[in-house]
């Protein structure tokens, strides 16, 4: 029988969403690793415990990736299958897993992703296919699909393929994070699968802002620093992408410094972290961002 591991990143979660998460998976994987990024907490997770839930506590903020790393590695050890990567806020329905593992019949699927509806816009996402304007919406109805990029929560990594493409790259800290890994299997031939058959429910657990006729997410100025950072340079220095699609991500990168301050409740504060974010993407200064530089 194929063994799945799900690996579950925490930060500050609240518990409530995060059990109703776990235990609607709980009985569909062999083991659950929580890995929890959470600085200088008391150890609340400790009532998720069971035989079948091992929790890491890093007790600081080192990023999405490195806390994806982490639980990966401890897979890698002990043998599974499949990988399945969640945030502390995706709920899964039953027969979640089964249906998921369908996808990889095929030869070179690596991962594999649902379609979520997001729980505060009740609005069912997209995927994004390799189109002539460099990346393509599309809005399955069903069926399995080949994509050109996956968010990490809900997805299910074919763990023989990880050794080729690598792990997740640590120096993103977070955003742009589960894109790159996705554009790196693709480079190397592998197939991303998703499967519009399946659909989950997920949190962003940021605010949003009707725009005219979209849905703005709000986020911290922090996190507009990631973005921005991360995508120009991905853009700029990193070759996981054609020249074309690079120069797509920069300029809608460079846009987006000056579009995300416009509808925030801080324009100059987010102003100021979006034009760090710039220039330490220029300039390739990853990691986490010290606030005092």
């Amino acid at each position: 029988m194929l063994k799945t591991v799900a690996i579950y990143i925490t930060y500050q979660p609240n518990i409530d969403l995060l059990k109703k998460s776990i235990y609607g998976l709980i009985s569909q994987v062999n083991q659950i690793i929580i890995v929890d990024n959470t600085p200088n907490r008391e150890k609340m997770l400790e009532t998720l415990k069971n035989d079948k839930i091992e929790i890491i506590y890093l007790e600081d903020n080192y990023g999405i990736a490195y806390a994806q790393n982490i639980g990966i590695k401890r897979v890698l050890e002990d043998g599974a299958d499949y990988i399945l990567l969640s945030d502390q806020d995706t709920i899964y329905p039953s027969k979640y897993v089964e249906k998921m593992v369908e996808c990889f019949k095929d030869n070179k699927v690596c991962a594999a992703g649902p379609l979520f509806i997001d729980a505060q816009t009740g609005k069912v996402q997209y995927f994004i296919k390799k189109g002539l304007n460099g990346f393509k919406k599309i809005y399955p109805k069903s069926g399995k699909n080949e994509v050109f990029q996956l968010i990490a929560s809900g997805t299910i990594i074919n763990v023989s393929y990880i050794n080729e493409i690598g792990l997740m790259k640590e120096e993103l800290f977070i955003d742009w994070v589960d894109m790159e890994w996705c554009w790196r299997a693709l480079k190397k031939g592998y197939k991303i699968i998703g499967n519009a058959d399946v659909v989950i429910e997920h949190f962003h657990g940021e605010n949003s802002k009707r725009i005219l006729t979209k849905n703005i997410t709000l986020k911290s100025s922090v996190r507009y620093y990631y973005t921005i950072r991360n995508g120009v340079y991905l853009a700029l220095h990193v070759n996981v992408l054609n020249i074309y699609r690079r120069a797509i991500l920069f300029f809608k990168t460079f846009r987006n410094i000056f579009l995300f301050p416009i509808f925030s409740h801080n324009p100059l504060l987010d102003l100021r972290y979006t034009l760090k974010g710039f220039y330490h993407g220029l300039i390739g200064r990853l990691g986490k961002l010290d606030k005092d530089h």
